[in-house]
């Protein structure tokens, strides 16, 4: 139900961004939108930044997570070129304990200037189902600062016991490399 609402959301941001601006002056510049300023975000690179030499990634951040809803994750991430090892965990709220935990193998399908896509494969243990899970992800990375980055990621959780989710997770998180 909540994705379905975040789709109308989208959908109607998008059909309100497509109507022509009526402005009251003429003006060279084009009306800027939220939808403008991401496209913008996500199409220039900064040749300053790389991913070149980071050995290591430490994230944290939101996720909406089915059976848990909101969660915390922390993820760590070993870089070895564009291969990558790492750990996932997973908290229920600020404070609490961890209620799952995996382990990952990714590849860098892009790594170019300050712009990464990772698709990782992740597997574990999730305390909230008391089962297994497996859990393919495809991550959207951009650096913000030499040593910091923003993230975006969306998975498909396979579980081992309950009843088969059709949800994918969505995640957003902040880290930094060294």
């Amino acid at each position: 139900m909540k994705m379905k609402s975040l789709l109308l959301a989208v959908l109607m941001s998008l059909a309100l961004d497509l109507t022509p601006a009526v402005q009251a002056q003429t003006t060279n510049a084009p009306a800027q939108t939220i939808f403008n300023s991401i496209q913008s975000y996500f199409t220039a690179f900064n040749t300053n930044y790389t991913w070149t030499n980071v050995s290591f990634e430490v994230d944290s951040g939101y996720a909406q997570v089915t059976g848990v809803n909101a969660a915390s994750k922390l993820n760590l991430q070993y870089d070895i070129g564009n291969f990558n090892l790492g750990t996932s965990l997973q908290f229920s709220g600020v404070g609490s304990a961890v209620n799952a935990f995996e382990g990952q193998i990714g590849y860098a399908i892009i790594n170019y200037y300050d712009t990464k896509v990772d698709v990782d494969l992740r597997a574990g243990y999730d305390d909230t189902i008391r089962g297994g899970v497996i859990e393919p992800l495809l991550s959207l990375k951009k650096k913000l600062t030499p040593n910091t980055y923003a993230e975006t990621a969306l998975s498909f959780p396979v579980y081992t016991s309950g009843t088969f989710t059709k949800t994918p997770t969505v995640y957003i998180g902040v880290g930094f490399t060294f």
